[in-house]
């Protein structure tokens, strides 16, 4: 990669990280392009050179964010876990992911601040990615028998991705009616452990 190329990709980067936190903190309709711009360094123009506009970036900005999400599900040292384990793991690290990452739960639980409806919702595609993530741990540990055989494992995959982004977005809502504490989440693990159980 030249050096031009380095300095353009670095640019992107940068408006990238200026957006996503405009966004968390002003929602889609609150985030200007000049403010992203702004806080990138760039201008309003190059940052047009980059993406198409607001709504683009913002596309941009939940896909990469959803990506690391599923990514951090199950990172490279899970594969020595068992399927009990693993399916643990990844709902203690969605939501750990989601703590540091509020936009994420932010756009999960549909807040209209990101205005999802008008904008068509980027999440649809990766949240059907983490759904089959769910699926395929339960039906390896059906096949090791640590999970019930009569699973319907494509609904349960389901539920379970359900719980997982209620919870995490528990953790932005910051509502007293729907708490969001550790001894919450234990008590979420051990509901699924239990469902699923052989």
């Amino acid at each position: 990669m030249g050096r031009r190329q380095q300095d353009s990709e670095a640019r992107r980067r940068r408006i990238v990280e200026a957006a996503r936190s405009c966004f968390a903190e002003h929602g889609f309709a609150g985030a200007t392009v000049e403010a992203i711009a702004k806080s990138a360094e760039v201008s309003n123009g190059l940052l047009y050179k980059h993406f198409q506009g607001k709504e683009h970036l913002f596309q941009v900005v939940v896909g990469d964010i959803v990506r690391d999400w599923v990514r951090a599900l199950v990172p490279a040292e899970a594969e020595g876990l068992s399927p009990t384990e693993k399916l643990e793991q990844m709902f203690r690290r969605s939501v750990a992911f989601c703590r540091t990452n509020p936009l994420l739960p932010a756009v999960l639980s549909g807040d209209a601040r990101f205005e999802l409806q008008r904008i068509g919702n980027p999440t649809r595609g990766r949240v059907h990615a983490h759904r089959q993530l769910v699926a395929s741990v339960l039906r390896d540990g059906i096949a090791k028998g640590e999970f019930r055989a009569d699973l319907d494992v494509d609904r349960v995959a389901d539920v379970i991705q359900h719980i997982h982004a209620e919870y995490s977005s528990r953790a932005y809502r910051g509502d007293p009616e729907f708490p969001h504490d550790d001894a919450l989440v234990d008590a979420a693990v051990r509901f699924v452990h239990d469902a699923v159980a052989g």
